[in-house]
């Protein structure tokens, strides 16, 4: 894939009155909700720079990544409750459980953040536990899933076995869409607008106090 491929690179480049940035940090990752928000509050944390995967980042820069997704996280857990974050980082262009090249972090408000946990665990055994999201780049030797149910709680896999949007097929379950996984077929864009003007109203307010 080229950059020029890529949609999300499009959309950033554009920067267009449809760019539903709700926050750009100072480490050039920008927080937004997601095409197939099945659930108020769900959010996509992606770096403006075209990467495949978390993995592929420096440990120093990723430490700084991770304070940042933490911080989403608590923005989006103030409003919508528990959110569990997930990535697939795939490798060599081989997307299998992914759907998209460019690096994204999922941000995903859930019901119950340990069924999500032993969904992982159903499909790929136990993971491996990281410290850290820092850790991905010396776990990760081939292509992967990430998942942290919650902060300080971090599990890697390998990605063999691992259906297409795998974190989106288990939450969508947890939260009775199952069937309207699949952000191609179920854009959900009322929950789309939602989330950027909820989130941005809360960043706004938070900025005011």
């Amino acid at each position: 894939m080229t950059l020029m491929d890529c949609q999300f690179c499009i959309e950033f480049t554009a920067q267009g009155s449809t760019t539903r940035i709700i926050t750009e940090t100072t480490g050039g990752w920008v927080l937004l909700p997601t095409v197939g928000a099945f659930t108020p509050g769900y959010c996509l944390f992606m770096p403006l720079e075209h990467l495949d995967a978390a993995a592929d980042i420096t440990p120093d820069r990723l430490r700084r990544v991770a304070m940042e997704t933490e911080e989403m996280r608590t923005l989006i857990q103030a409003r919508y409750g528990p959110v569990v974050l997930a990535e697939h980082g795939p490798r060599d262009c081989e997307l299998g459980a992914s759907c998209c090249s460019h690096c994204h972090l999922h941000l995903i408000p859930v019901r119950e953040p340990d069924a999500v946990t032993a969904a992982y665990e159903k499909t790929g055994g136990p993971g491996r536990r990281l410290t850290s999201m820092s850790e991905l780049p010396a776990a990760a030797d081939g292509s992967y899933l990430y998942l942290s149910p919650r902060p300080g709680e971090h599990y890697y896999w390998p990605s063999a076995g691992f259906a297409r949007q795998f974190v989106r097929r288990v939450c969508a379950q947890q939260l009775g869409v199952g069937e309207r996984f699949d952000w191609r077929d179920h854009p959900f864009t009322a929950y789309r607008e939602r989330t950027f003007a909820e989130l941005s109203a809360d960043l706004y307010l938070g900025d005011a106090a």
